[in-house]
């Protein structure tokens, strides 16, 4: 597989323009610089479950390995191979497709066991087992990431551990990928049309992916705004709060108590996913929400559509779990492992590691990756990963 670095991109933390940027206080740090993704096999992810299968039940589990295939392919084929209509088949998260990744898919119990070692082209499972319940989104604590950084700055061993030491302690933007919003911001346009016709011909799995894009990209401007005004970790009279790492939702009504609260990890910011059971701020901060859905053309259309959204807060700062970093063999790059929560985007935060402070977060309306130096491929064949 011959792998090329698309020609209109190079590495972010070789430019300079921070204007209309995402702007986020790295007190002037720089990145480690390099390039992620070269080939799938420097991007692992394995699925932290929510609760293992119990052995018993009317689901089958498959724990299932991937290389270099999109979530909904990967739907396709099992629909295909096992005769389960694809809606039957549950999972907990989307996972990235240039990668390999492992894991939890349910399908309704057949007459025939699924065996171990079933697969297609690109996919494989590894163990089968039996549970009582579908699999549904967001039955997962998080995912594992093993990322492999090539050719990074010469002196990068300098600033890892400071970066690294700094999101743990700090925090970064839970911004969504820009992988979120499909290639060129194919996804998101998709969802803006559905609010205009509801009736479009779409599929179901695409229309919750496109109207789920347009809730995403209300978030990442509100993390914009502020980050723009300096914001994102004070609390603000009003907003909604979120326990950290998990617990329930409450309105800041005493933002020097919970100021402190904040300071030392305990709550964060709960930005809005629109919808119509979305818990609503309070006073100045809620009336920012509106004027803001208002600005992005979004006010009406929500406000009279607010059926095909459920709502949602989604935590605006995110804490890494145990990250580590070693030198990588042959090519002078390096590694990193740690954990984040269920929905996060791993190339957030790599971003602003390699890109530190020239890093302008996800390119809403450009392709997966432009900003991270992430390389794509020639056309190849794809590795056989089945077995059997």
């Amino acid at each position: 597989m011959v792998a090329r670095l698309k020609t209109t991109l190079r590495p972010r933390w070789e430019q300079n323009s921070m204007a209309d940027g995402w702007r986020i206080d790295l007190a002037g740090q720089p990145g480690t610089g390099g390039f992620l993704k070269t080939v799938p096999e420097d991007f692992q992810v394995e699925e932290i479950p929510a609760y293992e299968p119990a052995g018993d039940g009317e689901f089958w589990y498959l724990w299932v390995r991937k290389r270099d295939l999109a979530a909904d392919r990967l739907l396709r084929e099992l629909a295909k191979v096992t005769g389960v209509p694809q809606r039957e088949i549950g999972m907990a998260g989307l996972k990235d497709k240039r990668a390999i990744t492992w894991q939890w898919i349910s399908l309704p119990r057949l007459a025939a066991p699924v065996d171990q070692g079933l697969c297609g082209e690109s996919w494989t499972v590894l163990r089968s087992l039996k549970h009582r319940n579908k699999l549904r989104p967001g039955h997962l604590h998080g995912n594992r990431f093993r990322l492999v950084v090539r050719d990074p700055k010469p002196h990068w061993r300098d600033i890892i551990g400071p970066r690294i030491a700094d999101l743990v302690r700090r925090g970064f933007p839970n911004a969504y990928g820009s992988q979120r919003f499909g290639r060129e911001g194919q996804t998101l346009r998709l969802g803006k049309a559905l609010l205009q016709d509801p009736g479009l011909p779409v599929n179901p799995w695409l229309r919750r992916l496109a109207l789920s894009a347009v809730q995403s990209h209300v978030f990442n401007a509100w993390v914009l705004d502020r980050l723009r005004a300096g914001t994102l970790r004070q609390v603000v009279e009003g907003e909604i709060l979120a326990h950290w790492p998990r617990g329930g939702l409450f309105v800041a009504k005493d933002p020097v108590r919970e100021q402190i609260r904040l300071d030392a990890g305990e709550v964060v910011p709960a930005g809005p996913l629109p919808g119509a059971r979305l818990l609503p701020a309070q006073g100045e901060a809620a009336r920012v929400e509106r004027d803001l859905l208002e600005r992005l053309g979004l006010g009406s259309l929500i406000s009279s559509k607010g059926k095909l959204f459920p709502g949602a807060r989604r935590r605006a700062l995110l804490y890494p779990g145990d990250p580590s970093w070693q030198p990588a063999t042959g090519h002078g790059g390096f590694e990193l492992q740690f954990s984040l929560q269920e929905g996060s985007y791993a190339t957030v935060m790599a971003g602003i590691l390699l890109e530190g402070e020239d890093w302008r977060g996800p390119e809403i309306e450009t392709a997966s990756g432009v900003g991270l130096g992430i390389l794509e491929d020639e056309a190849g064949p794809v590795e056989e990963v089945c077995s059997g």
